[in-house]
């Protein structure tokens, strides 16, 4: 079931929006199951506009300089600055903070003019690294630049902070499930979207992970300082290209009903609220959820919905409902159903993404025995879908290969490429690390 939306916010030419819902399957056991469903959203191609038909940007660019960032590290760091800065025009407005135990606003927002640019260049070869890192109140002090920024430039404009670090957060805030609750909360309530990225292998791809899934962002590892300029000016390349905004979708279940999300995206629980982010003309995202029916008591029939959620750069819009019609049904027709095998396999990566996710967090904390049973789990459900879904005897063979990495300690540097790979897969991001030029690795 699928239906077109059409934005017509201001600073965006008119741009299709499609969600298809796609269960596994349409029968449900009289006695209770589950089904994953997937969830299918689809952006049209680019529209012929000019450069001024984009939106606007109001971008945060905050700087680890601890001293750990000392050298190449923090050079590079401050290139990558001034590379974004040159892709930026007089449209624009930007800030640039630095920060170890103490925070320096470098530049304070302000729009992206020529004397700007020269100005940043200038300040940032004051820059040195030295101290502690207080992570949190570096970048809440990037995000509240952009909330402070009254120029008219920022009318409508798409706000993002870019926070880059290298170690872990060891100064004020401190909990990553109370850091990524705060970037849920800022991107809700002020539009501001926040990506991360980590370099090396000393940072906590536990906190930059989430945090940014919860920020509506992506999250990056960097193996090396050379992979810092690639990158931002890579994520700068999407938001230069954003057709949708801020979308996210809202699950309607019945009473009764149970509903989980497999897909790496954050979700207000409350409302059954996923955020979905700032969608690329082009972008083609699958959120799977998994729902769970009870045992049939006095329907034959139980419905699940659906909707899109996005701005316009003034206020959200809202798309129509969408429903899908489950029916209780005997073991016969359970037989007989045909599940739809595009479906099953979406479901089956999502999960065993999933996994290894979950894996590795366990793995993190010392439980080896835990972190393989998530991984054994998984596979045992991908063989249980693989008849309607052959391709995903490959996953498995690949979730049988991980477990055996899940059961003994894994390196800081393997963790976090897993991490990271794993992530961005679930939410079909681009892998910027390499120049244009150079082959992604394959997974």
């Amino acid at each position: 079931m699928e239906a077109d939306i059409h934005s017509k916010g201001t600073s965006l030419p008119q741009t299709s929006l499609t969600l298809r819902m796609r269960p596994e399957r349409k029968l449900i056991q009289k006695d209770g199951s589950t089904c994953a469903l997937d969830l299918h959203i689809q952006v049209g191609p680019a529209p012929a506009q000019k450069e001024s038909q984009r939106p606007a940007l109001r971008l945060a660019l905050v700087l680890d300089r601890s001293g750990s960032m000392q050298g190449e590290k923090l050079q590079i760091a401050k290139r990558a600055t001034l590379a974004v800065l040159d892709q930026l025009t007089e449209r624009d407005s930007v800030s640039v903070v630095v920060f170890d135990n103490q925070i320096d606003v470098v530049q304070s927002v302000a729009r992206v003019t020529p004397a700007l640019k020269k100005q940043v260049q200038s300040a940032l070869r004051k820059i040195d690294a030295r101290a502690s890192t207080a992570l949190h109140e570096g970048w809440l002090t990037g995000c509240n630049s952009l909330v402070n920024d009254v120029a008219p430039v920022s009318t409508g404009a798409l706000a993002r902070c870019f926070l880059l670090t290298d170690g872990i957060a060891n100064v004020g805030v401190t909990d990553p499930e109370s850091i990524a609750s705060e970037a849920a909360g800022i991107r809700e309530h002020t539009h501001i979207s926040t990506s991360t990225f980590g370099i090396g292998s000393d940072y906590n791809e536990l906190l930059l992970g989430p945090m940014a899934v919860a920020g509506g962002g992506q999250f990056h590892h960097l193996r090396s300082p050379e992979e810092i300029l690639n990158t931002f000016v890579g994520e700068l390349g999407e938001l230069l290209s954003v057709a949708i905004r801020q979308v996210r979708l809202e699950v309607d279940v019945e009473s009764g009903l149970k509903m989980e999300l497999v897909s790496a995206y954050w979700m207000d629980t409350e409302h059954n609220s996923i955020a979905v982010g700032d969608l690329q003309y082009g972008a083609e995202q699958h959120v799977v959820i998994r729902v769970q029916f009870p045992a049939q008591w006095n329907s034959q029939q139980r419905t699940v919905r659906a909707r899109l959620l996005w701005s316009d750069g003034k206020s959200e819009q809202v798309g129509a409902w969408q429903e899908l019609h489950f029916l209780y049904a005997d073991e016969q027709a359970l037989k007989e159903e045909v599940p739809d095998a595009e479906a099953v396999h979406i479901a089956g990566v999502q999960e065993a993404d999933r996994a290894r996710r979950e894996a590795i967090t366990l793995n993190n904390q010392g439980d080896l025995a835990g972190a393989q049973a998530v991984v054994q789990k998984a596979a045992g459900w991908l063989s249980q879908s693989a008849p309607a879904a052959p391709a995903l005897q490959a996953e498995i063979s690949l979730l049988n290969d991980f477990e055996k990495m899940a059961g003994a300690p894994m390196s800081a540097s393997m963790s976090k490429e897993h991490y990271y790979q794993q992530q961005r897969r679930s939410r079909n991001k681009a892998d910027y690390r390499k120049a244009p030029s150079e082959p992604e690795e394959q997974e």
